[in-house]
């Protein structure tokens, strides 16, 4: 794979990505919609197929997660090897990690799908839709994202692959939601500064996308030695 090629397929995966990722999102939110796990089990059960879509949805962001981790690190090698094999290894635990959420969205449609019979059984039925609704099993995966996208956004900028505005772009943003994620995790910030975080990290990944497509990476700008060197 050459590295024009490989900057196409990146950048059409990174927009893949994004909407993969938004129309998931946005599909899922209707579907399970309500204030409390009864009503949210209702509208998943009337909304079967929708929330359906958005499991095939789900799949194919894993697989972007990886294509971008094998064609980015084919890009920013010759900047620094070693860093650069680091943030692929991270990029690929975003993809792994991506089919946790999955999981717990098939057992919650299987719960709206066949609600208990009998009365003893509803608070046990409604105390796991809620556990299920409120698992943190994406922030794994948001966690692997945020550090190997942070390295993969420096290694662009060190090497002048993209043009240096575009570059710190990236490196601000995502070096941003590197810290509100940990602490989203930890409960210790709400979900909507990391829904702020995402926002703007658009900022950086839509035009990077376009970008790679249309106009790929420039040669580095680091001498033979330094490109050796390690970040």
């Amino acid at each position: 794979m050459t590295q024009r090629t490989a900057a196409k397929v990146a950048g059409c995966t990174y927009l893949g990505y994004i909407v993969f990722s938004m129309s998931s999102s946005i599909l899922y939110a209707r579907a399970t919609a309500g204030d409390d796990a009864s009503q949210t089990l209702s509208t998943l059960a009337r909304m079967i197929s929708t929330a359906r879509v958005t499991v095939l949805l789900d799949l194919l962001q894993p697989v972007c997660a990886l294509l971008l981790a094998v064609t980015l690190y084919r890009l920013v090698k010759p900047v620094s090897p070693t860093v650069a094999l680091l943030a692929m290894l991270f990029r690929v635990g975003e993809g792994l990690l991506g089919v946790l959420p999955i999981l717990s969205k098939l057992e919650l449609m299987r719960l709206a799908i066949a609600p208990p019979i009998g009365l003893a059984d509803v608070s046990g039925y409604l105390v796991a839709a809620n556990e299920l609704l409120h698992r943190p099993d994406d922030g794994f995966s948001q966690f692997f994202f945020v550090v190997g996208g942070f390295l993969f956004a420096c290694l662009l900028l060190r090497g002048r692959l993209i043009p240096r505005w575009l570059a710190w772009i990236g490196v601000v943003t995502i070096g941003a939601q590197m810290v509100v994620v940990p602490l989203h995790i930890a409960t210790m910030v709400p979900g909507s500064f990391v829904n702020l975080g995402w926002m703007a990290i658009l900022l950086y990944e839509v035009p990077l996308g376009i970008w790679l497509i249309v106009k790929g990476t420039s040669r580095s700008k680091l001498s033979p030695i330094g490109a050796r060197e390690e970040f």
